[in-house]
């Protein structure tokens, strides 16, 4: 099982990936509501974004079948 930290990585790779590949295929392609769909992603994950900043990360343990509880 993954770990909160390697959870966090993964998401913070794929905002950063997602976000380069959008603005890559606006230019490509002209489609220029990619970069609003960019735009969005930045906004929704800023605070992630910002190496400058700490930030307290909740997480919920998996409660259901198979769990302790």
């Amino acid at each position: 099982m993954a770990t909160l930290d390697q959870t966090i990585n993964q998401n913070y790779n794929w905002v950063l990936d997602r976000v380069h590949q959008l603005a890559e295929e606006s230019c490509d392609d002209g489609d220029f509501d990619k970069l609003d769909d960019g735009y969005a992603i930045v906004q929704e994950f800023a605070e992630w974004l910002n190496p400058d900043e700490e930030y307290d990360v909740i997480s919920l343990e998996y409660i259901g079948e198979g769990s302790e509880f």
